[in-house]
């Protein structure tokens, strides 16, 4: 730990505060500050007073800085004083655990484009759940390129000053276990003697030098899942660089103030009173919902961008003798360019290990395309820059982009890489515009992850505008369809198989079973089975192309489940096998936040059930045509000669409903829920 906290606090401030321990030899820790040491004896100051001690007497002594601001006494902050003065009701904030009294970022860019943010902070502690999660603190670093510090971490309790001392700061990186990606750094700590009633502050910093492929880029969310009473964003800069921003669905009362002095632009955003949110099912990714800032400096236009990058990436592109030679046995024997485009990205997808570590924690410029073939690993830049030069190696003509992903705000006023989470390739073969981004082992080539559907993306290679929008997936290329054939017996028994034919988010789902061991695999398609009745016992499965991701998934399995059926004289009374429709995520009255899905997506059962000798069809759910915005959903129930034939569709054509929209897909969901419910009544003439 002391070797931990030794390197750690090369990053922290230097003006951090002693606070030692001595431990005895009868087992006693003293904790102070040690002013002297001597062949005799060591001598610590605790609470005001000094002790001297033997040296005979001392098993070892430790070194321990804690992190203060400076020396003064935080309780003399204004700030703090109103605070401990009167503090919130725990009454007034009855849904939270605790406060973020206050938080502020100062942002100062300097002239070359670096830039320094001081992050500083108070809060309140309301409950006991309030504790943990106010306490807990970390920072992440680019070594390099940034210059973590901690400047102060403290707690009053009861008029007690507590301070934050290097043993309870770790070091370390959250990538170890990907070693061709393991840059970031992390800082995390817990601010100690946290209790009910607590105040906390904190404060840090980040310093980070100009780099052309990290320019300066933040956003910042302002509120939060605990309520904020005041968020205050300063940015400063100087001329002649220009700052470009974006305000992401800034509450009211929110204040923005704008100042020029010495060849300087002060920005300031500030609002106050922010409540809490509180978790809802379906809901978008938070920084889809939260109220945002996002800061860029001037980077010209986006077509600029693209050719400052461009030379940078083509450089990068180059193909080595290996690769030629793997490209040219992949495409061997194929004809068309969908082909080999197909081949080339089956084996980058398979062969290269995908490592998920964002860009933004790592590099915004690709590693070199030979480095990362002879790796055999990379993320969601790497990978599919390695396919671009592929492509170019077996004489395609593709191009490169990086995407934003559907977890945040896009703002194309700020021109700045930053704002880009993956990349893809882009290539036109036979009449198609296909867009390749092998990033899973379990996606076909077609098959574009939910993230990437629909989504800004920035073309830095190739023809075309440099801006674009990729395409979304219909329905039908986010499908699953069900095709069911059952037998039922005079004493209940059901028996027969099911077909699913599946696509995009779906297939890569099922094509994960490819990793399971066959014994896993057994007992996993039992528990499907056993998911359709309690009753259900498997008789077989089979499923195709597994392993093979140039075709499609074929899967089948049969099952039998005695006593399906329940009997009551001349009638039998049944459901129908895995029909099963939830209301879990509509069981609120009414939403604060929109619903969301990644992607549209279409379910379909045709399901037929052979009737046992003398039974018909007596009582069956009416046929339901229900819709909701963008949600469309029909069943019918027939009896056809004897077999009793379910037909549904289920088709989700918008992932975004907003509040106002969920009444009505509440009373969707609800009827969907009560057709799971009904019963199906046979009778025996």
């Amino acid at each position: 730990m002391k070797t931990l906290s030794a390197i750690a606090l090369l990053f922290f401030c230097s003006a951090a505060a002693r606070a030692d321990i001595l431990f005895m030899n009868n087992g006693d820790e003293i904790n102070g500050d040690i002013v002297s040491m001597s062949s005799g004896a060591v001598s610590i100051v605790v609470d005001g007073k000094t002790q001297t001690h033997p040296r005979e007497d001392v098993m070892k002594l430790q070194f321990v800085r804690k992190y203060s601001a400076g020396e003064e006494d935080p309780m003399k902050d204004p700030a703090v004083a109103g605070l401990l003065a009167a503090p919130p009701s725990p009454a007034a904030y009855p849904n939270d655990g605790f406060v973020h009294w206050l938080e502020s970022y100062v942002i100062t860019i300097a002239p070359d484009g670096g830039w320094d943010t001081a992050s500083s902070g108070l809060s309140y502690v309301l409950r006991e759940r309030g504790k943990s999660p106010s306490a807990y603190m970390q920072h992440t670093y680019l070594p390099g390129l940034q210059r973590a510090r901690i400047d102060y971490a403290y707690s009053i309790t009861d008029s007690t000053v507590s301070y934050l001392n290097d043993i309870s700061v770790m070091e370390g990186s959250p990538n170890t276990e990907y070693p061709s990606y393991d840059r970031l750094k992390l800082l995390k700590y817990a601010i100690p003697n946290v209790q009910i009633g607590t105040v906390l502050g904190y404060g840090s910093r980040t310093d980070t030098v100009y780099a052309s492929t990290y320019p300066f880029f933040a956003d910042y969310a302002l509120r939060r899942y605990e309520p904020v009473r005041t968020f205050k964003l300063v940015v400063t800069v100087p001329a002649p660089l220009k700052l470009d921003y974006y305000e992401f669905d800034l509450p009211k009362g929110a204040e923005l103030s704008r100042t020029e002095k010495d060849g300087t632009t002060t920005y300031v955003w500030q609002v106050s009173d922010l409540p809490s949110y509180h978790e809802e099912p379906n809901s978008p990714p938070f920084l889809r919902y939260s109220p945002q800032v996002l800061l860029s400096l001037d980077n010209g236009s986006w077509d600029g961008l693209r050719a400052r990058l461009a030379p940078l990436l083509e450089e990068k592109a180059a193909a080595t003798a290996a690769m030629k030679a793997k490209a040219e046995e992949l495409i061997a024997g194929k004809t068309t360019d969908t082909q080999k485009a197909e081949a080339l990205y089956d084996w980058t997808a398979t062969a290269v290990k995908y490592q998920p570590v964002g860009m933004d924690d790592y590099s915004y410029l690709p590693r070199p395309a030979g480095e990362i073939f002879d790796s055999k690993a990379g993320n969601a830049l790497d990978k599919p820059f390695l396919l671009y030069a592929m492509l170019k190696a077996a004489g395609l003509n593709p191009g490169f982009a990086y995407a934003h992903s559907k977890n945040s705000p896009f703002s194309d006023k700020l021109v700045n890489i930053r704002q880009f989470d993956y990349a893809e390739c882009l290539l036109e073969a036979d009449g198609k515009e296909l867009t390749l981004a092998p990033l899973s082992d379990r996606r076909r080539y077609t098959e574009l992850s939910p993230e990437l559907q629909g989504v800004p993306a920035f073309r830095v290679l190739g023809d075309g505008p440099a801006l674009f929008t990729n395409a979304d997936h219909s329905p039908e290329q986010e499908a699953d369809l069900t095709d069911a054939s059952y037998a039922l017996s005079e004493d209940g028994k059901l028996a027969g198989s099911y077909t699913e034919k599946v696509s995009g988010d779906f297939q890569a789902g099922l094509r994960g079973y490819k990793d399971y061991k066959k014994e896993d695999l057994d007992k996993a398609m039992q528990k499907l089975a056993h998911s359709v009745h309690p009753n259900a016992r498997l008789t077989g499965y089979t499923m195709d192309n597994l392993n093979d991701l140039s075709r499609n998934i074929d899967f089948r399995l049969s099952m039998e489940i005695p006593g399906y059926a329940m009997k009551a004289g001349k009638y039998m009374i049944l459901k129908v096998p895995g029909l099963e429709y939830s209301a879990y995520n509509v069981a609120e009255t009414s939403r604060e936040l929109p619903m969301f899905w990644y992607s549209r997506s279409l379910n379909s059962s045709d399901i037929k059930i052979k009737l046992p000798k003398g039974y018909r069809l007596y009582y069956a759910p009416k046929d339901l045509d229900l819709s909701a915005d963008g949600e469309t959903y029909k069943a019918s129930f027939r009896d056809e000669r004897g077999t009793l034939v379910f037909r549904e569709t289920l088709r989700f054509d918008n992932t975004w409903i907003p509040p106002a929209g969920y009444q009505q897909y509440k009373a969707f969901k609800e009827a969907l829920a009560q057709l799971s419910e009904d019963w199906i009544v046979l009778k025996k003439d």
